[in-house]
């Protein structure tokens, strides 16, 4: 099949969305198909020593890349938080425009708008008149607002970004017209789903956006052995919805009897703040802070702690999990948004949202029972590895081509059937033997 991506990040150097672009376009085209990816010019730099690279497992032509980039003075506002808006809004106007071109010579089986993930932006890919896959995305989880004292810069991050997502859905067409015209929705959470059947999605479908490639996965489960202390590790970036000061919190009110340590890997603008948070909750000589690692130093902590402690109080599905899965770690983090969709129950302790005394209180209660029932937690460590080992990009390419698929021919039997219906209708309009019977 010809298959058009439309993926403004997309960089396999990166992770996050610039990982998700790549990989669906590579592996798409890996299955045989062949694919034509429109995106930003910023993930040139790694795209084009990767396909210098491992271009030869391709068939010659069968995978194109063009880059699309915005007038000087769009990219200049990119610096500002309202600027990245713009930039990605002109950006997907300028790329329709190219897909259209485009498909002017090139007959698409369907489209895929696989970057950015985010329900509220849309895709302007529909106007091309072809099958639509939007997605995986996002945008309908929201932080708990009981929580709000974890995130001080409230009304920046959650109260703004909640209202623009109102005024996109409320007063831009194109988003509507997105959900009404795909031919599947694929969404990251339960929440992100109800919004899109709300505003009109035809058919929507749990689908995770965050993959791994097999030579992530260690070639067995890992077994560990039992330590005398709990080690706990916490990944991510220091922005205050990933709410490491909650892990904190829930950690200062574990019975102190019990020996743990934390490692805390990552960077970000709250990295100032940790000394004063651990001497604050009593956690000295308990949590260490590593700062931000290189990637094989981050599989290693997979490798070499006992238990993944994470609750971002709003995230689709922190990748994290799937990376912490596959190296065989239990899970404890919070019941709500991908993580309550996605980590199976068996694979760790999920706890309820509900209020931050009692949630911390949960965390540190799923911490205590991890300590005294190892076997116990090397079952749910057991259990996101089976897990993670169906979430490798190729596994999930495939999935995505067997949902796609019977979809692309239901749609087109609807076609060609419309057609006859038509004529039938005509034909026994128009004929007085028929009337009269």
């Amino acid at each position: 099949m010809n298959v058009l991506i439309s993926a403004y990040a997309c960089n396999p150097v990166n992770g996050g969305e610039d990982g998700f672009g790549f990989n669906w376009t590579w592996q798409t085209a890996r299955r045989g198909h062949r694919v034509w990816c429109i995106t930003n010019p910023d993930g040139r730099a790694g795209i084009e020593p990767f396909m210098a690279e491992h271009g030869h497992e391709l068939s010659p032509n069968q995978l194109q890349f063009l880059f699309v980039a915005v007038p000087a003075w769009v990219q200049f506002l990119h610096r500002w938080q309202f600027g990245v808006y713009l930039h990605y809004m002109v950006w997907q106007y300028l790329a329709w425009k190219e897909a259209r071109r485009l498909s002017q010579t090139v007959e698409f089986d369907y489209v895929h708008h696989a970057t950015y993930g985010s329900l509220q932006m849309g895709s302007w890919m529909w106007r091309l008149g072809k099958p639509l896959i939007f997605g995986p995305v996002g945008g309908a989880q929201r932080a708990p607002e009981a929580f709000r004292a974890f995130i001080p810069d409230w009304f920046k991050s959650e109260t703004m970004r909640n209202a623009i997502g109102w005024l996109l859905m409320t007063f831009d067409p194109n988003v509507r017209q997105t959900l009404r015209h795909a031919t599947v929705v694929l969404a990251t959470n339960s929440e992100t789903a109800d919004l899109a059947r709300r505003l009109g999605a035809r058919r929507v479908e749990l689908f995770l956006d965050s993959g791994l490639p097999e030579s992530f996965f260690p070639a067995v489960f890992p077994e560990r052995e039992v330590s005398p202390t709990l080690r706990l590790l916490w990944l991510g970036r220091l922005f205050p919805r990933k709410a490491l000061q909650l892990a904190l919190d829930a950690l200062s009110r574990v019975d102190r009897r019990i020996p743990f340590h934390l490692t805390i890997i990552g960077a970000g603008p709250l990295g100032p703040q940790i000394p004063g948070w651990i001497a604050r909750y009593g956690l000295e000589g308990r949590v260490t802070w590593r700062g931000a690692v290189s990637w094989p130093e981050v599989r290693t902590a997979f490798l070499t702690h006992d238990a993944f402690l994470f609750g971002s109080l709003r995230d689709s599905f922190a990748s994290q999990f799937l990376e912490a899965m596959a190296t065989g770690l239990p899970i404890i983090t919070l019941d709500h948004q991908g993580a309550h969709d996605f980590i199976p129950a068996a694979a760790g302790l999920k706890v309820p949202v509900t209020t931050p005394v009692v949630t911390a209180h949960a965390l540190a209660r799923a911490v205590e029972y991890f300590y005294h029932h190892p076997l116990e937690r090397r079952a749910a460590g057991q259990a996101g590895y089976e897990f993670a080992l169906t979430q490798t990009w190729t596994a999930r390419a495939a999935r995505l081509q067997s949902l796609v698929i019977p979809l692309l021919q239901q749609s087109a039997a609807h076609r060609m059937a419309a057609p006859l219906e038509d004529e039938d209708e005509n034909a026994t309009a128009g004929s007085p033997q028929l009337a009269r019977a």
